[in-house]
This record gives C-alpha cells, structure tokens and sequence, in this order.
C-alpha cells in the first residue's frame, strides 16, 4: 500500500465511512494508528456513517476502536482503494481536509450531563443513538446499537433504560399504529408530570384492552401493562434527573419547587398527628414515582375504572418491567425510598377511591375491588362480599367515625388528599376501615335507589348536617315508596339498611343517645322512625306499623306515632281531587282512619278526622264549583275559614238541594266535629265545657243551615217549604236568654214573611196570613234595631190582607144584595119549574153556614123555610163582614185590650196547642196587633198609620 499521508489518511477514513465500507475501515485503521487515533475514528464514523446502516454491522469495529484492541483475528484484509486521495495535490488535500475537521461532530452530546463518566464509546453510542433516532426513527436500530456496550457502565445502562427502552416499547410494541413524535433528547430532558402524562397518554384510551403480561401467558390491562413497561423503566433514571436538576441550580438554574405545593404544606403543617405509623411529611421523597400517584388520583375523577384496574394488576414500584436490563448488583431503589413509595402507592390506593365522582355501580364495585387489593397488598383482612346482609357487616370503633374540627370539605378535593397524615388516605387501620365502611354505605344507598358517590358519602358522614342527612332520607324514602308498595319482605329489608346507615352497626352504650354513628346519623332517631312511619303508611304496610310503633317496646311513643299516622291521613286527605272516600286520596284517608282508629279509642283527633271525612264524603254527592271555576276539592274545606260557608254554594249550584235539609245540618255537625268551626267567644269560653260549646255550635249551625235552605227555597218560589222550616225548625220553644240571642231565626222568619211570589198572581189570604204569622215570630225574636224594618213589612202585608179580606166582603155582599132583588115567595122553591136564583147561586159553604145558623149545629135538623133561611144566613154574613172589616181600625181601636191578648197570644205560642184562654185559637197577626196597637201605639204606632179608637170599637174578636 501506497504510504499516506496523515490528511491523506484522515480522508481515505471520510471517504470509506461514507461507502458504509466497514471492512475497509476494519484493515485499514488498525495500520494508521499513528495518523487516526480511536477518537478522531469514532467522530468520522459519528459524522460520515449513514444512520440507516445496522448497527451490527459496525458495532464490533466500534468496540475494538474504542478499545483499541482490535481482536477480530478472523477478519478478512481487503484492498484498500486509495486511488480516491493518491491523485490529489496538497492544495485540495488541505481544502478537504479544512472541510473535515469543520464538520466533525463532537463525541460528546450537546446535552451530555457533566457528571456522565468520560469515556469515548459512551459518549459515541449516546450521540449515535441520537442521531439514528433524529434522522430515521427508527429506534429497533439503536437498540441493536447499543444493547452490546448495556455491561460497560452504570450510565450507559440507566440513559438506555430511562430514555430509549421506553420510547422503544410506546412506538414500536405497545402503540406501533400511532407514535409519538418525541426525540430520545427531548423525552431525557421530561421530568415529573410530563413524563408522566406522555407515557400513559395512550393507556388512558386504550384502558378495556388486555394483553399479554411479560411472561406471555397471563393477561393483564394495558393501563397496568404501561405503568410496569413505560412509567416504571423511566423510573429507573429517575437520580440521574435529580443530578441534572442538581447541577442545574448549582449552575444557576431555577430553583425546582418540592412536589409538595405550598398549599399542601400549610394543611399539612395544621393537621392533627394521629399518633399511629402513617405517612408524615418526612416520608415525601419528592420521587418521580409521586408524579405518578397523582396521575392516578386525578384520572381517578373522570376514569376511575381505568385506575381499579391498574391497582388490581400492579403491585407498586418495585413492580416494574425492565426487560432484563437492569443492574443485578444493587437495585433502583434503596429500601428506605422503596417503603415510603409502597406506602404512598397504597395512600394513592385510598385517595382514588375519594377522588372519584361517579355514583355508578362500577364505581362502588371497583372500590370494593380496591380495598381487596389494598388487604392484600398491607395484610389485612379481606372485605366481604357486598351482597353481603347488613347484620354481617364489619364494624368500627366510634371514634373514627368523626374527623378533627380542623379538617373541611377542601380536605376532600383531589390536590389535598395526598397531604401527611391525613385522616382517610394514611395507610392503617382505621383508614382502612372507615373506607370499607363508606364503600358499603354506597352500595346500600345505590340498593335503596339513591347513589352517591364515595366523596359523597364522605361529605355527608363528615361534614353533612342534620338537615342534609334528612333531605337525603327522605329521598331515599320516597323511591323505596314507589318501589316496595304493600311488600312488607322488601320494606323490612330497606328499613334493616336504613337503621345500619343511621348507626353503621355500632351499638351505644349511651341507651338515651339520640343519634347514631352511621350517615344518616345526626338525624335524631324520633325523627328518623317517623319518617319510615310515614313510608309505611304510603305503601299500606299496616301489619308492620302495629308491630314496630303500637306493640310493646315501641319505636315512638303512643302521641308521636298517633300524630305522624293522622297527618299522613290528611296528607293523603288534601292530595285528594274527589271528595268520595272509595277514590284517591280519601279512599287512602279513610283506610288509615278506619285501619287505626281502634287502637286509639278516645284520641279525639281520630273522632274529629273521622267527622271531616264523613262530611267531605256526603258532601262528594253534590256538585260545587269554587271561584273563577276552580272545582271543589277536599282540601278546600280545611283550607277554607268558614267551611259551613261552603253549604250556601251547594245549595246556589244544586237545585231542589234545599230539600235534603237533614243531610246539609248532618255535614253541618260533621264539620263542627272536625273541629273546624269554633263560634266560642274568649269570654264564654272558659263558662262553659266542651260539651255545652259543641252543644251550641251545633244548635247555630242548625239555625245557619237552615237559613241557607230558607234562601234557597225562596230563590226557586217554594213559599211552602220555606214556611214549613222557619215554623217547624226555627220557632223557639222557650225564650231562654241564649234564644232570645239567636241572630238567625228571626232573619228566616223575616225573609219568608216579606216573600213576594215572582208569578204577576195576587196572593191567596192563606198566604198573606202565613207571611203575617213568620213576621210576627220575626218581631219576637228580632232585635230592636230591626223592628222598623219588620214592622213596616208587617203593616204592608196586613193592608193587603185587609183588602182582600174586603174585597171578599164585598163580592159576598154583592151576591146577597143580588138574591134579596129576587120575587120569590115564601116558601115556594120551584117557580115555573125552575129553581130560584138565591139557591142556585150560593156558595157550598155559605149553604153550610146557613145550615148550621138554623139548625144551632145540628146536623139532624128538619128542613127550614125560606123566612129561616135567609134571616139566619144574613147574620152569619153580618158577622163575618164585619170581623174581617175591621183591619187597622178595629186594630187600633183595640187599645184597651192590647195587653191581655199580647200575654195571652204569647202563652198559646208557648204552650204550642194553638188555643187561647178564652178556649178559641188566637192568630199570631191578632196577637201582634193588639200588641203594636196598645202597648207599642204611643211609640212604633206611627209605622202602622193606626191611631187609638175610643171604646172597644170593632178590634174585639
């Protein structure tokens, strides 16, 4: 071979590592070592050496460059082609040369960290491995490249595990179909939470699948897959990071903040130590492995089954895949770091399941699936199943049911739950327990038709009110009232969970306590059973009500449960929109009344609801429309002020409903029981006892009633039924001082007495005596400021009786005068065959009359003559006329006798046989009269228009 120069050499050397012409490079090299030393040939081959060429190919070379030892003894000597750089004359060599010595790549990386040890072949396969990964991609080449020199040193080792072997799996064998554009460079420089979130960015979609596990047989999620083969490799130069990090603030750099925020730091500083082996804030390493615990906490919110899932296949940090890559000389993790790490990794474990938000049933079944976990991962003792009954539940020791007063719902966010010491994520025990506890209080809740989240539970036991936990049941309530109705099996298996979430099973010792352990706890346990009484009677479980609230030993005493039983009775009662007790809601109404009236015989609150139902079921029978149209529901009668009221507006929409008078007084006396009408003044009230006042209600709502269906009659021109009520109903009997205080009767009396027929027909004397008599009970009963009003009706109605009567007077009169014109003579009754006039023209009973005038009132009498006859009817017409005529005047004229008949028409009122005590039947409208016209003449007299007649006149009946 030609003898080179040394730029001749340096260029031969160029110029066959640009051919990829390894062989060439492997004969020559070795023979030039005075021109080209090991570190000039690593930089060619870094510089010249296509990147796509594989790396076995050159990789031995590379070795025996380094080492200086070429000990390939069976390589081959090829010819070495010099003709490329024997031709050239030293100018152009120079030229070249200049060229080469300016493109010339540093051994080192630009970013090779100062405490990287100084060796040629490290710093070589480094900066090869990052311009093979620059230029192709193709990251299977630097594995080949660098695998071999894995034993060379400890940095060499940690650089490819931490930086290559992750992003060699993520690319090209866990997600070849979607890579991620990241440089080895780039991703060695990620700390903490970036390098995090890259690594398990493609778990986190991918979280259903199962692959293989690395042993190749047993399947695992891809999540935990990625967090042992990504995350946990990457892990491995975790201290070469922090020695960067290091020599960075030496250098100037930044101070990196601790990876406890400031925040945590203050909630850590003013937390209560409990004084059993946890995490305290020592225990914070500042590992990039908390990085990863917080990922899972925080995805934990949105996904929580993708993190049951990597706690149920991943062990914790010392489960790691690092394909056999690492140092078997001394672990990556010393065993102090490694225990702090176990113990935040099962801190993580706690944290997730508070973390998330979701009241699903895979939420509460992936928790349960966690603390089987957390039990075997810390030796205790498995949970049990969650199907399991309530009454096999584990149960806690009080004092950790509650959380020290420093602690606030801001404890429960996310960020806060990794703080030292705290009081539900620290591993221990009590921890332990307490999520078991919260884990079953959700599957109950989610069985009882209410879920809620784990951080849910955790807010309402630990910081929820007495009003929060009630609104909570009552929800809890109304489903298990649309889910069990009449089940008594399942309604005794909702109250069996119901009492264990109001004391999660831990028996006081305190037997007075009245609130419990449990969720639902800070409800006191009166309330509490009275809302389940309440469901009980929603869902008509009527058997288990008698055996909890009215057997021995009760739930409630005897005036709680009677209270909550009758004001669900007029729950159901106001719900209902039919009055009729076989519909709806008075239907259910009835059915608890009549279901527990028996056990309580005297409550007097059964008899009055008793008697509202009774009242609004007769009054179902009548149709009745509110104001504006709105129809009548029960609930109107116990809303309304005056239910009594309510009868008018029956009797206003129900024509001929004014008939059925003993069935609107029995609604009447229905309502007064209910207790809804009380008439008692402050000032009697205490005169008299409750019999005497209902007594009286009931005798004034008669009156009232009554009244109501006077009005009524008189509005549809039934005088007669009117008539018939006010003389049989409301006539008093006595005039007691409460009579004589009767403000309706004479209203009745007054209002049919001044009644006008609507028909243009002139009343019949019968009824203008009917109208004088309810007058004259009106001014017995009225006060005296209504006399006026009464005795000017009274006078009117007196004038047309005395017209009429005079009007029939005078036709009689007339008719007589008409037969004494007759020629007829005495005793002939036939003349020319024909009957005369004067017979045949006289009134059947003035033929009586005549009868009874000749005969002395002997119906056995003989025939009379016609002298008999006539003479005898003349006086009896005489009589008559002139009684009738008398009107006014002889009212008036009656002065000196007004007393005597007053007192003596009174006393016949009274004693109710109609006779006087001269034995004839004294009329009212006489009695009155001689009353107004004597002792009433020289005062109310003027409104009669009668004046005083001397004499007895013709007043004298």
């Amino acid at each position: 071979m030609v003898t080179l120069s040394t730029s001749q050499c340096l260029l031969l050397t160029v110029h066959c590592a640009s051919e990829s012409n390894i062989r060439a490079l492997h004969t020559f090299t070795p023979t030039r070592s005075d021109a080209l030393d090991p570190e000039l040939i690593l930089r060619i081959l870094l510089t010249y050496l296509p990147e796509s060429l594989p790396p076995r190919e050159y990789t031995s070379y590379v070795s025996e460059v380094a080492s200086r030892l070429y000990l390939d003894v069976d390589r081959e000597d090829v010819e070495v082609d010099v003709k490329h750089v024997e031709g050239l004359d030293e100018k152009e060599i120079e030229k070249r040369v200049k060229k080469v010595r300016k493109e010339l790549r540093e051994l080192r990386p630009s970013k090779f960290p100062a405490h990287a040890p100084d060796d040629i072949l490290t710093s070589f396969l480094c900066h090869r491995a990052e311009a093979i990964d620059r230029e192709t991609g193709l990251l299977p080449l630097v594995k080949d490249l660098v695998e071999p020199f894995l034993d060379r040193n400890a940095y060499l080792r940690t650089w490819y595990v931490s930086a290559v072997l992750p992003l060699l799996r993520l690319n090209w064998e866990y997600y070849p179909d979607s890579r991620h554009e990241v440089s080895i460079e780039q991703f060695a420089g990620l700390e903490g939470k970036d390098g995090i979130e890259m690594l398990m960015e493609k778990s986190t979609q991918a979280s259903t699948e199962k692959v293989a596990g690395p042993e190749g047989n047993a399947e695992e999620s891809a999540v935990g897959r990625d967090m042992k083969g990504l995350v946990g490799p990457w892990m491995y130069g975790h201290s070469e990071r922090k020695r960067r990090k290091l020599n960075g603030r030496e250098e100037g750099a930044p101070a990196i903040t601790d990876p406890e925020p400031a925040e945590e730091q203050q909630l850590a500083s003013g937390l209560r130590k409990i004084k059993l082996n946890g995490i305290s804030k020592e225990d914070i390493t500042g590992h990039d492995w908390e990085y990863a615990y917080r990922w899972m906490v925080h995805q934990a919110t949105a996904n929580f089954p993708l993190v049951t899932r990597l706690i149920d296949d991943w062990d914790g940090p010392s489960d790691v895949d690092f394909g056999g890559f690492e140092s078997r000389a001394r672990p990556y993790l010393d065993d102090d770091i490694q225990r702090k790490l176990e113990l935040q990794y099962a801190q993580a474990a706690f944290a997730s399941c508070y973390a998330v938000t979701s009241p699903s049933e895979a939420t509460v079944r992936g928790a349960h699936g966690v603390l089987a976990r957390l039990a075997e991962l810390l030796d205790f003792i498995p949970p049990p199943d969650l199907a399991t009954s309530v009454d096999s539940l584990p149960r806690i020791e009080e004092h950790t049911t509650k959380l020290d007063e420093s602690h606030t719902p801001q404890h429960l966010e996310p960020d806060h739950l990794f703080t030292a010491e705290h009081p539900l994520t620290t591993p221990r025990m009590e921890t332990y327990m307490l999520l078991q506890m919260i884990v079953y209080t959700a599957y109950q809740l989610l069985g009882l038709g209410n879920p809620m989240s784990l951080v849910g539970v955790a807010k309402l036991q630990f910081y929820g009110t007495a009003e929060n936990q009630m609104t909570v049941l009552k929800r809890i309530l109304q489903t298990c009232t649309k889910n069990g109705k009449g089940d008594e099996a399942q309604s005794t298996s909702d109250r069996a969970k119901l009492i264990w979430l109001w004391n999660w099973g831990i028996a006081t010792e305190d037997t007075a306590a009245t609130t419990g352990a449990g969720v639902l706890g800070k409800i006191e346990k009166a309330a509490f059973e009275d809302e389940i009484l309440k469901v009980y009677l929603d869902t008509s479980c009527y058997t288990m009500i008698s055996k909890l609230y009215l057997q021995e030993h009760p739930m409630l005493s005897a005036a709680q449960t009677e209270q909550a039983i009758l004001a669900k009775a007029l729950e159901a009662y106001d719900g209902a929109s039919n009055g009729n007790r076989s519909r709806g809601g008075m239907r259910k109404a009835s059915e608890i009344i009549s279901t527990f009236r028996p056990q309580f015989p005297s409550s007097t609150r059964f008899r009055q609801v008793s008697a509202l139902l009774a009242a609004t079921h007769s009054l179902s029978f009548y149709s009745l429309t509110l104001q504006h149209g709105v129809p009548f529901q029960p609930v109107s009668i116990r809303v309304s002020q005056d239910p009594i009221g309510l009868l008018s507006k029956v009797l206003e929409q129900n024509p001929g409903s004014y008939t059925k008078l003993d069935d609107l007084i029995a609604i009447g006396q229905n309502l007064i029981a209910a207790g809804l009408v009380n008439t008692t003044d402050d000032d009697t009230a205490s005169a008299t006892s409750p019999g005497q006042d209902l007594t009286k209600q009931n005798q004034d709502a008669d009156r009232r009633i009554t009244l109501m269906a006077v009005e009524s009659a008189l509005r549809e021109d039934d005088f007669e039924t009117a008539y018939s009520y006010v003389v049989n109903r409301l006539t008093p009997s006595s005039l007691t001082p409460k009579e004589s205080e009767d403000d309706t009767s004479w209203r009745a009396a007054f209002l049919a007495g001044r009644f006008r027929p609507t028909s243009s027909t002139p009343p019949s004397l019968r009824r203008l005596e009917q109208r004088t008599e309810l007058l004259s009970l009106a001014l017995l009963l009225a006060p005296k400021s209504a006399l006026t009003d009464i005795l000017s009706a009274w006078r009117r109605c007196e004038e047309e009786m005395t017209s009429l009567a005079k009007s029939q007077a005078a036709e009689e009169q007339e008719f007589d005068d008409h037969a004494d014109k007759k020629q007829v003579l005495p005793g002939h009754f036939v003349v020319n065959a024909t009957q005369p006039d004067l017979v045949l023209g006289q009134k059947r009973r003035e033929l009586g009359r005549l009868a009874s005038g000749a005969g002395g009132g002997k119906g056995e009498e003989a025939p009379v003559s016609m002298f008999d006859l006539t003479r005898s009817a003349a006086a009896a017409l005489g009589r008559g006329v002139g009684g009738t005529l008398g009107g006014v005047g002889g009212l008036a004229g009656a002065g000196r006798k007004s007393t005597e008949m007053s007192r003596s028409g009174v006393e016949g009122a009274e004693e109710g046989d109609g006779v006087g005590a001269m034995g004839e039947r004294v009329r009212r409208r006489d009695m009155v009269a001689n009353a107004v016209s004597g002792g009433l003449a020289s005062g109310l007299g003027w409104v009669l228009g009668a004046t005083p007649a001397q004499g007895q006149g013709q007043g004298e009946r």
